[in-house]
């Protein structure tokens, strides 16, 4: 496909430079994450849970050689990732909220209930679709939802290269939020498996380093 959005980040291809790795790892848990806390049906690639590049190729059908072959030491080379992509792909498993069977719609079921979604500005205030850059807030409410495991959610996206303050929004303040992704932490914080992390900070006030996101649950 000509439409290629990668980005190698300085270097092409594997390096041993430390800042590099760490950023295209964080990328990589990046793009899991939204992948698999997104609305709609995941597809994945047999290997991205363990790093699995195919060399940058993204058309290797065609390829019988070590390109496409599945190398199975990185399995065990990659266990952080392959760790991260489990904990999604469980968490997906158990949670209604990240795979409701229709469109989000913006709006509440009933009075006083956060919508099934809302944007939000780095600000916590509602997002100016204007002027948008690299940073964004979401919020996914419980609203339209029986099922009692449903529980509300709060991203926090940021892909800028600079650290970015953000607020959590006043509609989502009264709510106890727990620490389940922050893809800038070092491993095991990268991820809570049982969405029991770290709670925010009392001032609501917290900083994303550059190319990261969080992900908290409501208890």
């Amino acid at each position: 496909d000509n439409n290629n959005y990668s980005a190698n980040y300085g270097i092409e291809g594997p390096t041993r430079r430390k800042a590099i790795v760490a950023l295209r790892r964080r990328q990589v848990k990046n793009m899991m994450a939204s992948l698999l806390l997104s609305q709609g049906v995941p597809m994945i690639v047999a290997g991205d849970e363990v790093l699995r590049t195919q060399r940058g190729n993204n058309n290797a059908y065609c390829q019988d050689n070590a390109i496409s072959w599945f190398d199975w030491r990185l399995v065990g080379k990659n266990e952080e990732m392959l760790r991260f992509a489990q904990a999604l792909i469980a968490f997906r498993r158990r949670q209604p909220n990240v795979r409701r069977p229709s469109f989000l719609t913006g709006s509440a079921a009933q009075p006083g209930q956060l919508p099934d979604v809302s944007w939000y500005g780095t600000d916590g205030k509602p997002v100016d679709w204007h002027n948008v850059h690299h940073s964004l807030t979401a919020v996914l409410g419980i609203s339209g939802l029986d099922d009692p495991a449903a529980r509300p959610e709060l991203f926090m996206m940021h892909s800028g290269g600079q650290p970015q303050p953000f607020v959590v929004p006043k509609a989502a303040s009264g709510l106890k939020w727990r620490l389940f992704v922050d893809t800038a932490a070092e491993p095991p914080g990268d991820i809570y498996p049982e969405a029991n992390g770290p709670t925010p900070p009392q001032s609501g006030a917290i900083l994303l380093n550059h190319h990261s996101l969080r992900c908290y649950v409501a208890e």
